[in-house]
């Protein structure tokens, strides 16, 4: 069964390493994200989506993109430090 994200990428008659070329990334990156081996950042799925002329929930799952806060680990303060 293929992924859909390789699904959508077919239907614009890409070939993975056109695709990654485009996106920035290495085809063997592209090809892990397609077959779930990678999770990608919510930035990264919608630049595929936007490529794909798809949108982000149409081809991936919520969790497989990643949504996450960054924080500065020296601006917290632990208890008893």
């Amino acid at each position: 069964m293929k992924s859909s994200v390789k699904m959508a990428r077919l239907d614009t008659k890409m070939s993975l390493e056109d695709a990654a070329k485009k996106l920035g990334i290495s085809a063997g990156y592209l090809s892990q994200i397609e077959n779930g081996l990678r999770q990608v950042s919510s930035k990264r799925a919608e630049q595929i989506a936007q490529l794909y002329k798809k949108e982000k929930e149409e081809i991936f799952l919520a969790s497989r993109y990643a949504l996450r806060e960054v924080s500065d680990k020296n601006s917290t303060k632990r208890a008893g430090a």
